[in-house]
């Protein structure tokens, strides 16, 4: 497997039809839907990383097609190797559409990252496009299951959490859409909001599910995911666990649905005290401490 120590690495193929959506429908999130092709390039060819946006600006605001260009770039170049990008490539932004009033420059920039995220998982999983909108959808799910809730959480050494809440719905008739995702979780990059790069994994995690591996380009059953809580800690949460997060949920939802269950309640969490009850007695002996071998120390 070829190292960093080859960075920049040239395309033997184009890898095309790279769509990324992001879904406005009653959540935070600002629209943005952009369709690019990721094309080889000379390593010497003057520089490793190009992007050329063909949507006329009658079609995308030139901000925008801006924007996406340095979210994708930007996020290649976040995967570089003293100083050199991954790969030698032309991003080219082949369509794109955008909503008066709800779409932004930044959410084009948010929509260059994730579309560098697919690039890179079809280039390594060698995974063929995931169409977001198609003609022939999948069948929406029977029933709505809601509440879905997982909870990963080790306080041990190399600790992880995620903890998520969501409804999976079936998707309204006619839409086109392949699946759709909506955060009603507000999202940000700091403070008290659900970082974009956790909430990206969450969604990547249930589509993988939903299709059931990385030849399968359409989830077998259409559903509409809100994702409507989640809690992160500010050293143990990461996208890899957020992903099987996703993952997890996907797969209750589509055990409700094979078994027209329900998904388990939510249990609180427990604590090492609960009220009512009697704190734990200290383990040292009443003849005073010991040490390790249950020694009695010296005094």
């Amino acid at each position: 497997m070829p190292g960093v120590q080859e960075y920049p690495r040239a395309l033997k193929r184009a890898v095309r039809d790279v769509q990324v959506r992001l879904s406005d429908e009653g959540g935070h999130r600002p629209y943005a839907l952009a369709t690019a092709d990721f094309e080889p390039l000379p390593v010497a060819d003057g520089g490793p990383l190009v992007f050329t946006g063909d949507v006329p600006d009658g079609a995308l605001p030139p901000a925008f097609a801006a924007a996406y260009g340095d979210g994708v770039l930007g996020q290649l170049r976040a995967w570089s190797f003293n100083g050199r990008p991954p790969f030698a490539l032309r991003v080219r932004l082949r369509e794109a559409a955008w909503r008066e009033g709800s779409s932004s420059a930044d959410g084009f920039a948010w929509a260059g990252r994730r579309a560098a995220h697919e690039f890179s998982r079809r280039f390594h999983r060698r995974a063929p496009a995931r169409p977001l909108l198609t003609g022939t959808p999948p069948p929406p799910a029977a029933r709505a299951v809601r509440g879905v809730h997982v909870r990963l959480v080790t306080t041990s050494a190399c600790g992880v959490f995620a903890v998520a809440t969501a409804d999976f719905e079936p998707l309204p008739e006619g839409s086109g859409l392949a699946y759709d995702f909506v955060c009603e979780v507000p999202e940000g990059e700091s403070g008290e909001l659900l970082e974009r790069e956790l909430a990206d994994a969450y969604e990547q995690g249930v589509l993988d599910a939903l299709c059931g591996d990385d030849a399968t380009p359409l989830p077998r059953t259409g559903f509409r995911i809100r994702l409507t809580a989640a809690r992160t800690h500010l050293i143990d949460s990461n996208p890899a666990t957020f992903a099987r997060a996703g993952r997890m949920a996907a797969a209750e939802a589509l055990r409700c649905l094979r078994e027209d269950g329900t998904p388990p309640p939510v249990l609180p969490v427990p604590t090492r005290t609960r009220p009512g009850t009697t704190p734990p007695q200290s383990r040292t002996p009443s003849g005073g401490p010991r040490g390790r071998g249950g020694r009695r120390r010296r005094s």
